[in-house]
């Protein structure tokens, strides 16, 4: 009976080792995820501030990574795998507005997407255009708005939609993005600077007025919206730009930005087809056309004597036609 105790002893003992050495011989091999195509994470959150994060892919294969639209401010470290494996998506200092990116993975059929959505210095983005009614000639051309806002790092943020009054009194809206092929859209495209933007039209051979109106909304993930509206009109107007007929003005030695009223202006939409030359750009810093007439901004005269400037604008209107203007600055000495 005893040795049949220490039979059973010695028999459980060896099943106790062999098991032992199953687990630690298992041990020795990391345990992986084994999927056909999956991330860790699908959303991730970026700070303002330049970096870079690890996106961890896994796959029982071939598996590629591509961006969902081109962007500036990143990269990645490679645009392929295989199995499980990490990206690397680096990332600049964003010194705008929140922006946001996907990365797309695809194994053969199969895709998945991570969002990442970085923070930016401005957290309530402002674009104001300068005026509210843009009126054009009948002819094709590139207008011109000038706008104030905080979008110096981001203004390609901002995109546009041409709303459109259709026959029946109802509206449409359509977004601006030169890929409309419809011709009565006559607003063809659209592009934004931090303190401009520019839309072409087509020409109005209609015989009679058209109007449409711009709403120009920014692409911010975080939910801010923003809707600024313009009114644009298209009708049979002529050139008109009529500078004071003393052709000079005579201004004081301070820093100052000064407006030469016009008594006609009909081309100061048209300011890409205006050239402005000053003889001596160092004291007048800007000149553009304003709604109002000639904008110029003087610096401040510490020269000890008066000064002057003869300005030479030569406007191409539309339909080919060459108008020159001439304009004396005059400005005092402290």
């Amino acid at each position: 009976m005893p040795s049949m105790v220490c039979k059973r002893m010695i028999m459980k003992k060896a099943i106790l080792i062999i098991t032992s050495i199953l687990l630690l011989a298992s041990c020795d091999k990391p345990y992986q995820l084994d999927l056909p195509l999956s991330v860790a994470q699908r959303k991730i959150s970026l700070t303002k501030d330049a970096g870079s994060t690890h996106i961890l892919v896994y796959a029982d294969g071939d598996w590629t990574a591509a961006f969902t639209e081109p962007v500036n401010w990143a990269s990645l470290n490679k645009v392929s795998g295989y199995g499980n494996n990490d990206l690397v998506f680096t990332y600049s200092a964003n010194f705008g507005i929140a922006r946001r990116v996907g990365i797309v993975l695809a194994k053969d059929e199969l895709r998945d997407t991570v969002v990442l959505t970085q923070a930016g210095i401005i957290s309530t983005p402002v674009y104001e255009p300068q005026v509210s009614q843009v009126p054009l000639f009948n002819t094709a051309g590139t207008a011109v708005v000038n706008a104030t806002g905080n979008l110096l790092y981001c203004a390609d943020a901002v995109y546009a939609y041409a709303i459109y009054t259709k026959a029946d009194g109802s509206e449409e809206e359509v977004l601006i993005n030169g890929e409309d092929a419809d011709p009565n859209h006559w607003i063809t495209s659209f592009e934004a600077e931090h303190d401009k933007f520019r839309f072409n039209v087509d020409a109005n051979a209609s015989g009679s007025e058209r109007a449409a109106k711009l709403r120009l909304t920014i692409a911010n993930p975080t939910g801010m919206v923003l809707n600024k509206y313009v009114n644009v009109s298209q009708n049979d107007i002529a050139p008109a730009f009529a500078l004071p007929a003393l052709g000079y003005g005579s201004y004081g030695p301070d820093e100052q930005t000064i407006v030469v009223a016009t008594s006609a202006n009909t081309i100061w939409p048209y300011q890409d087809n205006m050239t402005i030359v000053p003889g001596d750009k160092s004291w007048i810093t800007d000149a553009h056309l304003v709604p109002e007439g000639l904008s110029l901004s003087l610096t401040e005269n510490r020269t000890g004597s008066v000064r002057q400037q003869n300005i030479t604008m030569t406007f191409v209107s539309p339909m080919g036609d060459v108008k020159t203007y001439k304009f004396t600055v005059i400005q005092s000495t402290k």
